[in-house]
Formats: structure tokens, sequence, C-alpha cells
């Protein structure tokens, strides 16, 4: 589940952002009305997103300072929330390069279309794969961020850690992610997928299939298993993959 942190000094607004999130789908990792509190919260817990109120009465630090430190400590999508849309503000918020902007009041939707907006925007930025390489209609553009996938799933946008997912199957133009309690097809090509996951014990092991070496339970000739899924260790994979395995 995708996990928010709310900046916000009214506790009317954050009540009321808190329980609509909630009704959304999403989790609230913590409430913060003030910087000190926002740096012991990051000390404790990590968020996939912030929500972030530019003006916070009583505080020497304001919305623009606290997401700078939230990007240094926990790189992460922004959004700043504030009831001033006027030019000045924009323009000194800018500075932090958020990923949205939601103007009070909001309603549901256009809170659903930041945070949407924002996870894709970010994802973007960080520039994690050149989407160029491959054709367009072999591409859905999918958020990877810290680790984790960010899938759409009908209407909403479901978080996949990387370290959960068994095996990824290519399905034609397609690619099907396996979890252990979870499928998704993605419209996006096996090869697009494999450059996301480097460096997160994720190894090809035929022209079909992507493997997370964590979730192997046997290894017989040239085929592994991961629970009841018999998977062909390919031929021109066969060297790698083996060394890898020596390796870990």
């Amino acid at each position: 589940m995708i996990s928010i942190l709310i900046v916000e000094d009214e506790p009317i607004i954050a009540k009321d952002l808190a329980y609509t999130l909630k009704d959304l789908g999403y989790e609230v990792s913590g409430i913060c009305s003030k910087h000190q509190e926002v740096l012991t919260h990051l000390d404790q817990q990590q968020s996939d997103l912030t929500i972030c109120d530019i003006h916070l009465e009583g505080d020497d630090w304001d919305g623009v300072r606290i997401a700078q430190e939230i990007r240094r400590i926990q790189d992460q999508p922004i959004i700043f929330l504030t009831a001033m849309a006027d030019t000045a503000t924009i323009n000194r918020a800018a500075a932090v390069s958020p990923d949205a902007y939601l103007v009070k009041p909001f309603e549901e939707r256009s809170l659903y279309a930041a945070i949407e907006l924002a996870i894709y925007k970010f994802s973007g930025s960080k520039k994690v794969e050149s989407e160029a390489i491959l054709a367009p209609d072999q591409v859905e553009p999918i958020p990877f961020i810290a680790g984790n996938f960010f899938i759409k799933d009908k209407k909403r946008l479901v978080k996949v850690n990387a370290a959960d997912i068994y095996w990824i199957k290519a399905d034609g133009a397609y690619s099907q992610l396996t979890t252990n309690s979870q499928q998704f097809l993605l419209s996006t090509n096996l090869g697009g997928l494999e450059e996301k996951l480097r460096g997160h014990f994720f190894i090809r092991v035929h022209r079909s299939y992507l493997v997370n070496f964590q979730h192997i339970d046997a290894i017989e000739e040239d085929v592994l298993y991961i629970g009841n899924e018999r998977i062909p260790i390919g031929k021109i994979y066969r060297e790698e993959f083996y060394r890898r395995l020596q390796q870990l």
C-alpha cells in the first residue's frame, strides 16, 4: 500500500486529508505540524510520498524548507498544499521542484489526480530507464521509486516492492509480474523491466523469464523452481546464471 506523510498545521484539514486518503486506499504514515515532528518521523519511518502545506504557523521552517529536508533524507515525490496560489508563492515553491500542487479546498478527485501525477512525474525525473529504445506500442510508463513499482490497477496505483516479486514472464508484447499473492499483466516488455531491476537480485534466465534469486527454491540441471513454477534456464543465459549464483 502506498504510504503518505501529511505535513499540515491545521488539525481539521489534516484529519480531513487523512480520512480522504484512507478512503482512496492509501496508508497515512503520519501527520506532522512542525518540522521537528517531521524530522523525528523521517528517522523512524519510510513513506512513499509527502503532502506538505507551504505555510505553517508557529514554526521557523515553512513547507518549502521542510520539503528540501525530506528530499535530502528520503528522496520521494512532494505535493505542496496551499490556500494561496499566487505567483510569488508558486515561484518560491518551484525551487524545490515539487511534483504537484494541491489548492485548498481540495476535492477527492483532485487529490487522487495530484498523487498519481506526482508519482509518475517523480519517477520520470529519475530517468531510471530510457524508454526511447522501446517501441511505443510496447511501453507503459511504470514508476519505479526506491525499489518499488507503482502499477496501475483499474483506477488506482498499487505499490509492489521488488523484493516481493518472484518472477516476471514475457507474454507477447506484455509481461506478467508475479508475487506470492498477486499477478499483474503489464503492457511493457521484459527488457524494460530488466533494466529497472538491475541491482535488485534479478537475473534473466530465459528469453521469457526474469527471476528473483531470493525466491528460488530448487535448481535441477537446466530448470529452476519457485514454488510450483518450473522455469527453464536458457542455454545462452546458463553461464551468467551460475556465475551470479556463485557470487551470492
